[in-house]
């Protein structure tokens, strides 16, 4: 252990990433010293289950802390007395078991806050834009207490069994799974939907208490290359939001080329404005989104030679640079945990949606197969469940030999 925390250390005061750090702030070191240790082991408490009061009580005789910011009304957090999968023993069992069986989520803390920012509310039809492993499709489905919709996408093959995996044993009946590029996510719902969560792939310059693979690999480019699709994941998402809608944008990476950059040039070209955090996200120790921002050479040292596109640039326009301080900054040295970004945005109200409602999932005139895609149950098989059960619930799918519960929004 002694040995391995000297390597991340090292690791850390050799790295590019620091060197970068020393340019967008003046206390780098302050930042470097919370940004080497292990995270603690911390959970989510699903409240949908009816255990959640013994999991609470068994969490506190272990010696568990709640997290004081928590604050979302169908569920707990806590920090738990050991690093993130040294749990030993019979306690090791026992997490394994709940979180297997959905009564509790493995989740890094400040993972938590941007469902926090989307405020979800029971009944509302939400859509998580990149959402494997499934930790944030979970937490919203808490939020939503059965009643509703979350549409979890996922693009990658190899990422998406795990986003199954989760939502299976999470237990809720309001997760829907899809497959698409975020980009081209078709347009469904009559006006939209009520919130997205935006979480974009990223370079993930926030995570390296839990990832030593950054402090090698972090480089400038790294989040260069990635800014046109964070852009263009952001402009679809704010597309298929209903007006007055939600959409909370979020990044686990400090560099403000995939963040406060992205923002200002969606800012640009897209009918939202950014709401202020302050009275959404009470009690999370943030700072507020920077405004200029260095070019940075590979060396994460200032290089103002380097041609970079407009975009990727500290923004000119005054209402933009007014606008990019309402945006949350999350330092590992001020929250104790890993780095976050995100910025809550809500479309504009006056705004025509008139699309929404082209290109859906199924073109209305084709009947699905029901053995590739989902279907309501028929007359049939509704009769056969009541004959064995003595009654049938609402709003059952089947999709091959399985059947699933679902909700009524599940249904439009």
């Amino acid at each position: 252990m002694a040995t391995s925390q000297e390597y991340w250390n090292e690791l850390g005061k050799n790295s590019v990433l620091l060197n970068a750090m020393s340019n967008w702030r003046d206390d780098p070191e302050l930042w470097f010293s919370k940004s080497v240790n292990r995270l603690p082991e911390t959970v989510r408490v699903n409240y949908l289950r009816e255990e959640w009061r013994w999991v609470e009580k068994w969490l506190l005789k272990i010696g568990a802390k709640k997290i004081d910011w928590f604050r979302d009304t169908q569920g707990s957090a806590w920090t738990l007395p050991f690093e993130r999968g040294k749990a030993e023993g019979e306690i090791k069992s026992i997490i394994s078991s709940l979180h297997r069986t959905g009564r509790i989520t493995r989740q890094e803390a400040v993972s938590m806050i941007p469902t926090i920012a989307l405020n979800v509310k029971p009944g509302e039809v939400v859509l998580d834009m990149c959402s494997s492993p499934g930790s944030k499709t979970t937490q919203i489905a808490e939020n939503l207490q059965n009643k509703g919709l979350v549409i979890a996408n996922e693009i990658a093959n190899n990422r998406i069994n795990t986003l199954v995996s989760n939502i299976q044993r999470h237990g809720n009946k309001t997760c829907m799974i899809i497959q698409h590029d975020g980009r081209h996510i078709p347009k469904i719902m009559d006006n939209g939907f009520d919130k997205i969560l935006v979480d974009v792939p990223c370079t993930g310059s926030g995570t390296t208490r839990k990832n030593p693979e950054v402090w090698k690999k972090w480089l400038p480019s790294g989040s260069r290359s990635l800014h046109k699709l964070q852009v263009e994941l952001l402009t679809k998402a704010i597309n298929l939001t209903k007006p007055g809608g939600r959409i909370v944008y979020s990044t686990c990476s400090l560099d403000p080329v995939e963040n406060e950059a992205v923002i200002a040039e969606i800012l640009r070209n897209s009918p939202v404005e950014i709401l202020s955090a302050e009275n959404i996200l009470k009690s999370i120790p943030y700072d507020e989104g920077y405004t200029v921002w260095p070019k940075l050479d590979d060396s994460g040292n200032k290089n103002n030679d380097l041609d970079l596109e407009k975009s990727m640039l500290p923004p000119t326009e005054s209402f933009i640079i007014d606008s990019l301080k309402k945006c949350v900054r999350i330092w590992n040295d001020k929250i104790d945990g890993s780095g976050f970004f995100i910025s809550i945005l809500e479309k504009k109200i006056d705004v025509i949606n008139n699309d929404i409602g082209k290109n859906s999932f199924l073109d209305k005139n084709t009947k699905p197969d029901p053995d590739n895609f989902p279907n309501p149950i028929g007359k049939e098989l509704r009769e056969m469940i009541v004959k064995h059960f003595g009654k049938c619930p609402e709003n059952l799918w089947i999709r091959g030999k399985k059947i699933s519960w679902s909700t009524d929004e599940a249904m439009r």
